[in-house]
């Protein structure tokens, strides 16, 4: 079969599963199996697929059909104009996390700070990109998950920060103490868990019944328990200078509530994402004034 008829068979049967871009994803896939540029495809769609590539095609293309997410499937995605590994370990990174590394990053510039604690890093993409943003910068990727931690070590290597960026093991800020790092931590930021469960059978299927639960569902009735716990252990840090978070649509006046009364702010800062929904709320704090 000629690719063409492949791409064309492939995006009516996404489109029939209900994929949202079937069309754009059927070229990814064969983009991956070919070994080639998403671009280069067009100079390709007369080729003749060989058994294996068209065995191997189908087979990405009935998952992506059971709405597996495209970024498991190709083993990869791009986050902060960066390559990242992605598989099931972790959540797919998403586009409004880079309003979170944006916030970081000012804030880092403005404070001058040195040591920042990404917590529940996931496959590390905070970590990492500040890293390789700010070349003085030492971070500290958390995480309560042993196998998004060994994702996220991948990603390090891949990028070759691991003189930059320390993996931890551990709830919340726990492995802040076992990694001497609890009396120096000038920055906090966080990409917790805040979805409510009673929401998360309305999220897209590759999202509710493909990704990490743990990394989706937020403690407490109200999603925001993660906060709750990294706010209050947070007055216990004697350096830390400022606290970024990413929220979900209609949280952050919440949280901006809680950081503020939990922490005594100087200044709360809430920021938009390139949908125009609150999505990161950070605090600055006064040193000596919690």
């Amino acid at each position: 079969m000629k690719l063409t008829q492949a791409l064309k068979d492939a995006t009516t049967r996404l489109e029939e599963a209900g994929v949202p871009s079937p069309d754009f994803d059927a070229r990814e896939l064969a983009a991956h199996v070919l070994g080639i540029r998403l671009s280069e495809l067009p100079m390709h769609r007369e080729r003749l697929l060989t058994g294996d590539e068209l065995a191997a095609f189908e087979g990405l293309v009935a998952s992506r059909a059971r709405r597996e997410p495209l970024q498991y499937l190709t083993g990869d995605t791009e986050f902060y104009g960066l390559r990242f590994l992605c598989d099931r370990r972790a959540l797919v990174p998403r586009p409004d996390t880079e309003t979170l590394v944006e916030v970081a990053l000012d804030l880092a510039a403005e404070l001058e700070t040195t040591r920042i604690a990404d917590i529940g890093t996931g496959c590390g993409i905070i970590a990492v990109t500040l890293a390789q943003q700010l070349p003085d910068l030492e971070v500290l990727a958390t995480d309560s998950s042993e196998e998004a931690l060994a994702l996220a070590a991948e990603n390090v290597a891949l990028h070759e920060l691991e003189r930059h960026v320390m993996l931890a093991q551990g709830p919340w800020l726990e492995p802040l103490d076992e990694a001497g790092w609890a009396e120096s931590v000038e920055m906090i930021v966080s990409n917790p868990p805040y979805v409510c469960e009673e929401d998360l059978d309305t999220l897209m299927p590759e999202i509710a019944e493909h990704e990490p639960r743990e990394a989706l569902v937020g403690l407490d009735a109200d999603g925001l328990g993660a906060y709750r716990a990294i706010v209050t252990d947070c007055r216990e840090l004697p350096a830390l200078r400022a606290l970024a978070f990413e929220v979900g649509e209609g949280q952050a006046a919440a949280v901006g509530a809680m950081m503020s009364e939990a922490l005594r702010a100087r200044e709360i800062i809430i920021r938009k994402d390139l949908g125009r929904v609150d999505r990161v709320v950070a605090a600055v704090l006064g040193i000596g004034e919690r």
